[in-house]
């Protein structure tokens, strides 16, 4: 088990610790929702991480089958996984601060809410689910397992609808200006989709 431990592993953990810290500490510094969040809704997002950080790291403790590493242990792909690791949960951190107290964990408006079109905003719309993303491949290629690429995938495809209902909220919320924003910028990798 310990073999599988590189100094790669260790850095995309401390990469995802800070992640989860920097949005622990700004939770409750948000703009009060219009339509607040359920407890249920609360416990499967926390649970869906919780799954997705087992999954990422499942083949550092178990070996074969679902949970097995299918990616090889090489050292220039660990080093490169970490450093996309630590790329994307900077984008992260960055488009979160930018983006202040407008930020929801659920797909709902705010009360005095604002369009963000600074920063990472003015290259996507959804920097900070790009940063995860990136965060998440990077994590994949240095834990090296069919189970956390699956995961990632599912949790790109659960994404990618949550976006489309975020744009109908914020199409609503900001009639007209959000249509020219979606015209001007791409909606997750820039310059491309």
């Amino acid at each position: 088990m310990t073999e599988n431990i590189t100094i790669f592993t260790w850095v995309t953990v401390c990469c995802w610790v800070l992640f989860c810290s920097y949005w622990l500490l700004l939770r409750n510094k948000t703009l009060k929702n219009i339509q607040g969040r359920t407890a249920r809704q609360r416990y499967l997002g926390t649970l869906g991480y919780v799954l997705i950080f087992t999954l990422l790291y499942l083949p550092l403790f178990v070996h074969g089958g679902f949970a097995g590493r299918i990616i090889p242990a090489h050292y220039l792909l660990q080093g490169i996984g970490a450093l996309i690791c630590m790329a994307g949960v900077g984008v992260c951190i960055w488009s979160r601060t930018i983006l202040g107290r407008n930020w929801s964990g659920g797909v709902t408006a705010k009360q005095g809410h604002e369009l963000i079109v600074e920063g990472p905003y003015r290259l996507v719309r959804h920097p900070i689910y790009s940063g995860f993303l990136t965060a998440l491949a990077g994590t994949c290629l240095v834990t090296g397992g069919l189970a956390a690429i699956i995961v990632t995938c599912i949790y790109t495809l659960a994404l990618c609808l949550k976006i489309n209902d975020e744009e109908v909220l914020l199409r609503d919320v900001f009639p007209g200006t959000y249509e020219i924003y979606q015209q001007q910028t791409r909606k997750l990798i820039p310059f491309i989709w």
